[in-house]
């Protein structure tokens, strides 16, 4: 049986064992669920004791149905009973066609990674295994997820072949329980146009959205969030669960600040967000209420409690001093460390970075200002640098270190196959394609303030400035982005012969640019074997309706 394993376990295991314990006459706060898949053989006591409170176990349906309309549980069944004796819930996630179920052909059958992640050829030979194992665990199971997730290589099918196995696993699900819970799968990343479609095409299908947000680092989930409550979920109508993995973005450092901010999310937000993380650490920052949040000098403050108020404050720009009222001040990081804190009782200063920090000793003054701001019911959303609403448009120039101006490539310059190769032409740097060394594309991420999931409201230029080609019809380009419908290629576009710079500008109708998976648009230079593509600068513009 595949039992499939979540990876950031440990990691939040070391965060909740190093921050500092607050006081215990703290109030309780309620439990808080922790996001698992367990590994075939896992110890489920020892996740339990740990502070889990559920765990994930996908039923491989190619493992389960190898010869059709017969089914081995057996290992399934012992999973199941190992993790509900540990006193976990159990969630079953419902994934994976076998070979004689698939859509695949020829070759294609030879390779579970490709015929297990096709949809079925026909949809009742899934609603026979629904059936068989929804009649199964009726008595022991609540929850049923429709697939790991519905990104390639995982899920081959399109997305209304996913409606097709997720509604009728709704209905033969809550046929054998009506108090059964249908999970919707997303893609890795954050897709909000997606979530539109799925909202408006298949909103009755399922009761919980889980997010699966690779590569998406918890401050860039707060827009995406915020956007998801406010303009497209109706309020309390669904859950939400996160699946986070810290592998997937940053460095190892950085995992127990990054799940310090995806825990506070999840507890700060008023809707009906369950939060995917380990009870003990909600001890950690004391398991006392959200009173609200606030902005001081580019620092995002949330505070929590009644009396004894604590904060967890960062920065998402650079190093900045912090001074609020009150004292004495501790500051900690999620490794437990202090961090120094001057003041004279009536002010305390710390320098706050990107890292978040514990603060004990909050003054009244502080925590009746997030009260206030709370009433609001507003997302929280870091403190802009430079505010771009009103700008015409945003810009980079490349080179070594670019100037941005509201469009942002120098945090992808460390991808694996964006271009980094510095030139000097014409007394002025640019950046170079490297198609021999696979360093083909160079990505970009458009500031919030100007251009933030776009649905419609402006069309958008993108005007790129490269190098003439050498000869006719040998380099050229296009354009990778975040559309209404999943990230798209534009046209090829040539670049002519000559001995200067030349730009191009691309019309783009139907654009996102909602941070889909942690980017908004690429310059892809890939399939140039003659001659690498030079790149000077790109800017963005937006033609309101």
């Amino acid at each position: 049986m595949l039992l499939m394993r979540c990876v950031p376990f440990l990691l939040v295991l070391i965060l909740a064992a190093a921050w500092p314990a607050l006081p215990a006459s703290a109030p309780a706060a309620p439990p808080v669920p922790v996001g698992v898949r367990a590994a075939e053989g896992a110890d489920f006591g020892a996740l339990r004791s740990a502070g889990a409170t559920s765990v994930k176990l996908v039923v491989n349906w190619s493992e389960v149905e190898t010869r059709q309309g017969t089914f081995q549980w057996d290992a399934l069944d012992d999973a199941v009973s190992a993790a509900q004796s540990a006193g976990l819930r159990v969630i079953l996630i419902l994934s994976y066609t076998p070979k004689w179920a698939s859509q695949a052909t020829g070759s294609e059958l030879l390779d579970p990674a490709i015929y297990a992640r096709e949809p079925p050829k026909r949809i009742g030979d899934w609603e026979t295994f629904v059936t068989a194992a929804s009649s199964r665990y009726r008595d022991r199971v609540k929850d049923w997820q429709i697939w790991t997730a519905r990104s390639l290589p995982i899920f081959r099918g399109t997305t209304r072949e996913y409606i097709d196995l997720l509604r009728s696993a709704r209905v033969l699900i809550k046929l054998a329980d009506p108090s059964a819970r249908i999970i919707l799968c997303t893609p890795y990343g954050f897709d909000l146009a997606d979530l539109r479609r799925m909202l408006t095409d298949a909103s009755d299908d399922f009761d919980v959205i889980s997010l699966a947000p690779r590569g998406v680092s918890p401050d860039a989930l707060l827009r995406p969030l915020g956007v998801l409550r406010e303009r497209l979920l109706p309020r309390g109508s669904k859950s939400l669960w996160i699946e986070w993995d810290p592998f997937s973005y940053g460095q190892r450092a950085s995992w127990p600040g990054q799940m310090v901010k995806l825990y506070i999310f999840w507890v700060a937000d008023g809707s009906a967000i369950t939060r995917i993380v380990l009870d003990t650490l909600g001890a950690q920052i004391g398991r006392q209420p959200f009173a609200g949040y606030i902005t001081r000098q580019r620092v995002l403050l949330l505070i929590f409690g009644d009396s004894d108020a604590v904060a967890v404050a960062w920065s998402g720009a650079a190093d900045t001093t912090l001074t609020i009222e009150g004292g004495p001040l501790h500051a900690y990081t999620p490794t437990g460390d202090t961090r120094p804190v001057s003041g004279d009782g009536e002010k305390s200063s710390l320098t706050v970075g990107n890292e978040p920090l514990l603060l004990t000793g909050i003054g009244s003054a502080l925590l009746a200002e997030a009260r206030q701001a709370d009433q609001t019911g507003a997302f929280p959303v870091l403190p802009v640098v430079t505010d771009y609403r009103q700008a015409g448009d945003v810009s980079a120039r490349l080179g070594r270190t670019n100037v941005e101006r509201g469009l942002y490539n120098l945090p992808f310059r460390e991808w694996r196959n964006d271009a980094t190769e510095v030139v000097d032409v014409d007394g002025g740097e640019a950046l170079r394609a490297n198609s021999a060394r696979e360093r083909v594309y160079v990505h970009f991420d458009v500031d919030d303030t100007f251009l933030f999931f776009v649905d419609g409201r402006a069309l958008v230029e993108i005007t790129v400035e490269v190098r003439g080609a050498s000869a006719a019809e040998q380099l050229g380009f296009n354009i990778w982005y975040d559309s209404m419908s999943g990230y798209r290629f534009t046209p090829w576009q040539w670049v002519n012969a000559s001995p200067g710079w030349l730009t191009y500008t691309f019309r783009i109708p139907d654009a996102a640019f909602a941070n889909t998976w942690g980017w908004d648009f690429a310059i892809n230079a890939a399939g140039n074997r003659n001659e690498d593509l030079v790149i000077r600068s790109v800017t963005v513009r937006k033609v309101t309706p």
